[in-house]
């Protein structure tokens, strides 16, 4: 891959639905993606850059012109599954269902297959690892679910941090972590870049391209959405992880890529495929 291209993923969940797994209470909150999206876009049209958007079935169910939008202007559409459930506390014909219905959706919306997947909350994990051969049933030839570092939610520590390919031909993408001999550091996304200075994200992708790895970096648009309601019935933790760092994020995602160009997913394995 070339040391000015990485690859970039976008998590299309709203504020709420990561702090509240009931989707029974979804209709009590502000619907808001459109406006933390409406700037990953200006800013990847500006760069000339492009993503995977992984989209949840509920935000598409309740903005299919934002992902008609995003289909539009040339970047890739993947299934976040439908109601954001941790893939481990599901059956196998319950995580089925899901995706099922995800990928069904999807592709009636935009008029091309769905072949590309993240789980919710990375929950891919030895616990769960049935659900590989779920996923190349149902169509989809890449996964981006694995965080080879461990989290009370997620995490397979001692997994192959680069991409590679499982033996029935489904192609797995870890979210990438700075490898130490402490162990892997977390850096690519979500609460991990917001709490860490720009200057050490920066240190970190250069690092990675300089030693010809490819990079995969991940957001959620509520990270760029500082005006976000501010939930009280959730613990000190949870309000860190989430709110942590909100107002300072866009600057921090326009830096990071002010001299890189992104690409989708499937155009990452592609360049990987080709260097084989």
């Amino acid at each position: 891959m070339n040391n000015n291209r990485i690859v970039l993923t976008i998590d299309m969940e709203d504020w709420f639905h990561s702090l509240d797994d009931n989707p029974s209470n979804w209709s009590n909150y502000s619907r808001r993606i459109e406006y933390g999206t409406k700037k990953i876009l200006d800013i990847l049209a500006e760069k000339k850059s492009n993503a995977t958007f992984f989209v949840l079935g509920d935000v598409a169910l309740n903005h299919s012109q934002l992902i008609k939008l995003i289909d539009n202007e040339g970047h890739e559409i993947g299934s976040h599954g439908f109601n954001h459930k941790f893939i481990y506390l599901q059956t196998k014909e319950e995580f089925r269902d899901d995706l099922t219905k995800s990928i069904n959706y999807l592709s009636d919306l935009i008029g091309k297959s769905i072949t590309t997947y993240r789980a919710p909350y990375f929950s891919i994990t030895k616990k769960s690892l049935w659900a590989f051969d779920i996923l190349l049933e149902e169509g989809i030839k890449i996964d981006s679910s694995i965080f080879p570092v461990l989290n009370h939610r997620y995490g397979i520590k001692d997994n192959p941090r680069l991409p590679y390919q499982l033996t029935k031909g489904l192609w797995e993408w870890p979210i990438s972590t700075y490898r130490t001999l402490l162990g892997n550091i977390p850096f690519a996304g979500g609460v991990y870049f917001r709490f860490l200075p720009i200057s050490i994200s920066h240190f970190f992708v250069s690092s990675l391209l300089k030693k010809q790895e490819p990079v995969l970096l991940y957001f959620h648009p509520w990270e760029f959405d500082s005006g976000q309601p501010k939930l009280k019935n959730i613990s000190r933790f949870q309000r860190f992880r989430h709110y942590y760092g909100l107002n300072k994020n866009l600057m921090k995602f326009s830096s990071l890529l002010s001299n890189l160009r992104t690409i989708s997913l499937s155009r990452g394995i592609d360049s990987i495929k080709l260097l084989k």
